[in-house]
């Protein structure tokens, strides 16, 4: 670091208070002036007007004996108890004045050396300092603290944060937020030889946030559950020991059902290899043959009395708010795991969520009818005593779990609609939202929250390289095996207190959106808030809700007729065109 000239103090004394610069350099330590070691003069970085008491009361030449000791420009500093003479309100700080034009100004603070960019060098609202300070209290000026209360707020994960009373809790919640990043030295994915997922498995990664959240909702029926803060503690949680054993990158099909091996081997099925970019929609059809592959080994292994008394109870919704997000009085805790419906083509059909989440139910609807069909056969096909108990059974079957509903969704072309940025920062203000897989160009993150009025949106990043979590031999119901070795690292690397605030409207077009719904009456909440929402703030709609997917084979029957009967192209001399049609939403 190269000597600097040293700046200068104003020391006049006039009758009335007098005004001396404050230089405030990069934060970096320097020795004390008369020490060995020569003192080291810094660039300054940022100029503070301070107003100081009269010089001739003791405190005013106290500190400006502080100033000129502290700037080379006098005798050192004295001792610190002359600052004990200051009146309360002597020292008042004031603005900077405005720099020069043509002038280069910086934050305060920021040394080159040390600060970091992202992939779009001009975006200066991404900066280290913009997106910690982002809605700090500190840089809230006092008179507009009220107004922005009333037109902005932080929306997470279905919870509402004040910009400044709720600062420090919206912050504690949001590092209690399962973070999944980039792994190495890993078993290797075979046969490609690869060892790590950095650079190409941020999608993958940012999928496995979205689903490590609907896990929390679904077994700790909770959005305010945290995490112990001993790690001794969650160790002991039984929850916490079967996520983390869940999501460790494993090559297994009976323990490590989320893991990268997993993920790739069900990307294959959608062209996808090892090593290759994943896109949200892919994403989410391979969480959902995941979470298939995880039903499967829960029927096989778990007594199904045991899993249906548990989906039962889990169904029944809390006496005290059937649709509350943070009641603690809440179902027992289920354990069967969810199941998971993308809608794809931006559309979410009743029928075909009906269809996949009452599978058991109805499969067992129909043996009871069966039994009773046999003991007591029905008269006569017109019988009114069976119609009207069919009739009452329509529509009525429980579901067998929650639901985890994935819609894709690409709001843009090249870019990202503005039109969307306000409607999604208020879904996640829904209770059953789980966040939302997007990103940026060159990098996937996972999106829990934005701000209300659709400026910003919160995120974390998978973009960092931690060590893969060791597995260690343990016996098992009496057999010898291997367990994951929850260390104090790897607990550690799953959380960070390091969160991204970007603008959304930089956002890349294609999203996918997350809800997790406990009961069909906890869906049609999610489809009453939609409404709500477009019927008051209007603004366009990301996807649309019907009660069946339209029957193209019937519709196709009908036609045939009359298609064979119309002349051909070919008749008339035109030439037929072989090209898809594409719906643009």
């Amino acid at each position: 670091m190269r000597p600097q000239k040293q700046p200068q103090v104003n020391t006049s004394t006039p009758s009335s208070d007098t005004a001396a610069v404050l230089v405030t350099g990069p934060s970096c330590a320097a020795p004390r002036i008369g020490d060995d070691v020569g003192v080291v003069k810094v660039e300054p970085e940022r100029y503070e007007t301070v107003q100081v008491p009269d010089s001739s009361t003791n405190g005013g030449r106290a500190l400006l004996n502080i100033f000129s000791g502290l700037m080379g420009n006098g005798s050192p500093p004295q001792s610190p108890v002359e600052l004990q003479e200051f009146p309360e309100g002597a020292v008042k700080i004031v603005s900077s004045p405005p720099p020069k034009p043509g002038s280069q100004t910086v934050d305060f603070d920021d040394c080159r050396e040390y600060s970091y960019t992202t992939d779009d060098q001009d975006d200066n609202d991404n900066s280290i300092h913009n997106i910690h300070n982002h809605m700090a209290p500190s840089l809230i000026p006092a008179d507009d603290a009220e107004s922005q209360a009333l037109t902005m707020r932080a929306f997470v994960l279905g919870k509402s944060y004040h910009p400044v009373q709720d600062y420090n809790l919206r912050r504690t919640d949001e590092s209690n937020l399962f973070w999944f990043t980039y792994r190495c030295d890993f078993p290797e994915i075979a046969p490609y030889g690869i060892t790590s997922d950095a650079g190409w498995g941020c999608m993958l990664r940012s999928a496995q946030m979205l689903l490590g959240q609907a896990l929390r909702i679904h077994f700790k029926a909770s959005r305010d559950w945290k995490p112990a803060p001993m790690y001794s503690q969650r160790r002991q949680d039984p929850f916490l020991r079967s996520m983390f054993t869940w999501f460790a990158d494993f090559p297994s099909t009976t323990q490590n059902f989320y893991s990268l091996h997993n993920m790739v081997a069900a990307g294959i099925k959608y062209d996808k290899l090892p090593g290759e970019w994943y896109g949200p929609q892919t994403a989410c059809y391979v969480l959902r043959d995941l979470v298939e592959m995880h039903e499967r080994y829960q029927l096989a292994h778990i007594a199904p009395q045991l899993l249906l008394q548990q989906s039962s109870a889990a169904n029944q919704p809390s006496p005290a708010n059937p649709l509350s997000a943070t009641s603690t009085t809440g179902p027992p805790t289920p354990r069967r795991i969810f199941r998971v419906h993308v809608a794809a083509q931006g559309t979410v059909y009743r029928d075909s969520i009906q269809a996949l989440m009452t599978k058991e139910s109805k499969k067992r609807h129909d043996e009871e009818t069966a039994k009773k069909h046999q003991a007591n056969p029905q008269a006569h096909p017109l019988d009114l005593e069976w119609e009207e108990e069919l009739v009452e059974t329509v529509g009525t079957v429980e579901w067998d779990t929650g639901l985890l509903l994935l819609i894709p969704a690409r709001l843009g072309l090249d870019t990202f609609n503005p039109d969307y940025v306000k409607t999604v920062a208020n879904y996640f203000s829904f209770p059953q939202s789980v966040g939302c897989l997007g990103g940026r160009v060159r990098g996937a993150r996972w999106f829990y929250g934005a701000v209300s009025d659709g400026s910003k949106v919160f995120g974390l990043d998978p973009h960092t390289v931690q060590n893969a979590p060791q597995s260690r031999p343990a016996r098992i119901n009496g057999r010898l095996g291997t367990t994951i070795d929850l260390t104090d690292e790897y607990l550690r690397s799953c959380h960070t207190t390091y969160h991204e605030v970007l603008q959304l409207h930089k956002m890349d077009p294609s999203i996918a959106l997350g809800f997790y719904c406990r009961n069909q009456d906890d869906l049609e909440h999610l489809f009453s808030l939609v409404d709500h929402y477009h019927t008051q703030e209007g603004g366009p709609r990301i996807f649309a809700v019907a009660d069946a997917a339209p029957n193209y084979a019937s519709r196709s029957d009908v036609m045939g007729g009359s298609m064979m009967d119309a002349p051909s192209d070919e008749s008339h001399g035109g030439d037929s065109e072989d090209d898809d049609d594409f719906v643009m939403l």
